[in-house]
């Protein structure tokens, strides 16, 4: 295999598949595509743990692989990007990057694009391949035109507003909730370094202030905001439950499959009760 700016030649795939538990054969078709899809979003979480410990990102394959797949971990939007497109460079996929702007809990159409999903071909069509947007987002492909719709448990669809945006939305029980809007102008890796850098280092970036723990599974979603647990059921009105200290620490294995060392649970002890302390919690 030649080399491709998605790295495909440097994924473990066996590893891959059996961190996502991903059973059978792989091959460049629409069945593949949804199954990796269903198995990537239910097994890893994306979460902001390294970020809240002071830690550097980093985006480079090896380094994503060893987190993710070998230490159990989950990652943030970017650094998932990384491995499912090596992933699917190495089955052989043809796809490309875009970038799209979060409208969840902000509705604010005019926000940094942060966000990366990739956009992949096939045999004509387009879909929207999303595995990182984490416990609002996709749980399958959704094919990428106006009207499209995703029915389920999970029901989602796309519109498409008079300036050319596309709008993906989650159908919740509560109404559509707008998650973010995108147009399919391409990115490329090296753009994902600066949309990274941003996250890490920003002042107004959502990912550096606060815990932040998402995924996504058949049955229920979770989303762990500080120390605000938010579970979604299908079809059924969004629950909300303040945890305290304790309950915050031990959701990230407990709810969120993310795998711990002991000195990562102290460390994050210590930022978890510093948040604690400046929101005037007890």
């Amino acid at each position: 295999m030649t080399d491709s700016m998605w790295q495909g030649n440097g994924v473990d795939l066996d590893a891959y598949l059996s961190r996502v538990g991903h059973l059978g054969d792989v091959a460049p078709d629409l069945d593949t595509l949804r199954r990796l899809h269903t198995a990537h979003v239910d097994a890893i979480a994306f979460e902001n743990i390294d970020a809240m410990l002071g830690r550097a990102v980093p985006l480079d394959l090896e380094s994503v692989q060893d987190k993710i797949v070998r230490r159990g971990r989950g990652g943030w939007c970017l650094e998932q990007v990384v491995l499912i497109a090596a992933v699917l460079d190495r089955i052989g996929f043809t796809f490309s990057a875009l970038a799209a702007r979060s409208r969840i809990r902000t509705g604010n159409t005019f926000g940094p694009a942060v966000h990366v999903a990739l956009c992949v071909e096939l045999d004509g069509e387009q879909w929207l391949f999303d595995v990182s947007f984490g416990g609002y987002g996709l749980h399958e492909p959704i094919r990428l035109a106006e009207g499209s719709q995703v029915d389920g448990d999970w029901s989602f669809d796309l519109v498409r507003e008079p300036q050319g945006e596309h709008v993906l939305r989650f159908l919740r029980a509560e109404g559509a909730a707008e998650l973010y809007g995108f147009t399919t102008d391409p990115r490329y890796p090296a753009d994902f370094e600066i949309l990274n850098h941003f996250c890490l280092s920003h002042p107004r970036s959502p990912f550096n202030h606060r815990v932040i723990l998402q995924r996504t599974q058949p049955t229920v979603r979770h989303v762990l905001i500080g120390n605000t647990l938010t579970e979604i059921r299908p079809g059924e009105l969004a629950t909300h439950r303040e945890l305290d200290e304790d309950e915050t620490l031990s959701a990230s294995e407990k709810i969120f499959g993310v795998t711990l060392e002991p000195d990562e649970v102290q460390s994050l002890k210590t930022v978890v009760a510093a948040a604690a302390a400046e929101s005037g919690r007890p």
